[in-house]
């Protein structure tokens, strides 16, 4: 199996590069490679070189060949697999994860499949890879199909020229809003675009999913079929492998997401897949930085390339796009909620265009931060300057 995988060759900055090596030549071995981390990786600094990149300044060839052979070896198992399987089977089995009976996955993981065990696939446009924002800000230059490259974005790019984000100068209004996601989405009013971020788990497709977690990216599954779709990235894009770019995020188009009592009531939501660094240092596929100000500094970057990729995927001029952000990284993560509500305004008040005097949040029609803790949104409120007292509860709305 080997999909097609777009190279932005020209949008790769060094750091994306270098975050990719380490993962290939890192020795923790449980951390990078049970998931498939190293694989995914891989995948991509080889297609680097198809496309004429020279990894020569990044690492010594002659080492990465022999990563190569080394992790070549994993494509046939699955150890995440393993751990799940009664018979410790570590056999590749691509969607292994809707099939597998197994005890030791949920009950609430298995009820998921009457959403997301469908035979047609998530289609290679509504799956895509963003490493930065350089890269989306070049969709609208780029020439390239499916087809010919791997090039996902024709539909953005379409977008991105009719409507070019510049000139956008939409409401922009942003508010808290307390509840959980499974509520937001349907006080989202009827024909509004939704787009979701999702605190993502960089590892693995949906975190802890398979355990029955209830944390914000089991509960975005649990009730859609975004699970689906972050299986198609690994075994349709990586190849048996997951990765979620360092600086970057994943892109899912049109996920169904489900009344879990009434099923047969959904919206469509776009989701935005990303991670901030594991401060614990236990859990995270990248490693986070040495010091609190790279941390920061990235981080920023992050949120930058989210923002971006919900600007370029918006509907039309994004006069009726509903942008769901909140608190991310800040739960087992450990990021502080004050410094990730500071860098969330650093990103959306950043300038749009100075003649027109707008924003980057302008390009939408509404922002909402949503948590179920007072503290989060209070963090918010202060960031933005918002009044507490506008605050809406998820039970609130009409």
């Amino acid at each position: 199996m080997s999909s097609r995988l777009y190279v932005p060759c020209s949008a790769l900055n060094p750091e994306d590069i270098e975050s990719l090596v380490q993962l290939c030549s890192s020795q923790d071995k449980d951390r990078v490679d049970k998931h498939g981390g190293r694989k995914a990786a891989l995948k991509y600094l080889l297609n680097f070189q198809l496309a004429g990149l020279d990894l020569s300044p990044y690492i010594d060839l002659k080492a990465f060949e022999k990563l190569k052979n080394e992790i070549n070896k994993l494509k046939t198992i699955d150890l995440y697999k393993k751990e799940f399987d009664e018979n410790q089977d570590d056999k590749f089995e691509p969607y292994w994860e809707l099939t597998n009976q197994s005890r030791k996955i949920h009950s609430v993981a298995k009820a998921n499949r009457q959403f997301t065990d469908k035979k047609v696939f998530f289609s290679p446009e509504q799956l895509k890879v963003y490493f930065n924002p350089k890269q989306i800000a070049n969709i609208p230059y780029s020439q390239g199909t499916y087809e010919s490259c791997g090039f996902v974005d024709s539909d953005a790019r379409d977008n991105m020229i009719k409507y070019p984000i510049i000139q956008r100068h939409n409401k922009g209004q942003i508010n808290t809003i307390q509840g959980r996601i499974e509520q937001a989405i349907f006080h989202v009013p009827s024909g509004k675009q939704i787009i979701i971020l999702d605190f993502a788990d960089e590892r693995m497709p949906a975190g802890l999913f398979l355990y029955g977690a209830t944390t914000q990216e089991e509960t975005i599954c649990y009730n859609s079929d975004a699970y689906r779709a972050l299986l198609d990235f690994k075994y349709q894009r990586f190849d048996g492998g997951f990765i979620i770019p360092e600086f970057g995020c994943l892109y899912i188009k049109s996920a169904q997401f489900f009344k879990r009592d009434q099923p047969d009531v959904y919206r469509y939501v776009d989701i935005v897949a990303a991670a901030c660094y594991d401060l614990t240092g236990e859990h995270g596929l990248h490693n986070k930085p040495d010091s609190n100000e790279d941390i920061e500094k990235n981080t920023e970057k992050k949120l930058e390339t989210i923002i971006a990729a919900a600007q370029a995927n918006s509907t039309n001029n994004g006069e009726n796009t509903y942008l769901i952000l909140g608190p991310i990284g800040c739960g087992a993560f450990q990021n502080k909620i004050q410094t990730i509500a500071k860098l969330w305004a650093n990103v959306l008040l950043k300038p749009l265009d100075t003649n027109l005097n707008t924003k980057q949040y302008h390009v939408f029609e509404q922002i909402w931060f949503l948590s179920g803790s007072e503290d989060k949104l209070k963090a918010f409120e202060d960031a933005f300057h918002l009044d507490s007292q506008q605050r809406q509860k998820c039970n609130q709305f009409r």
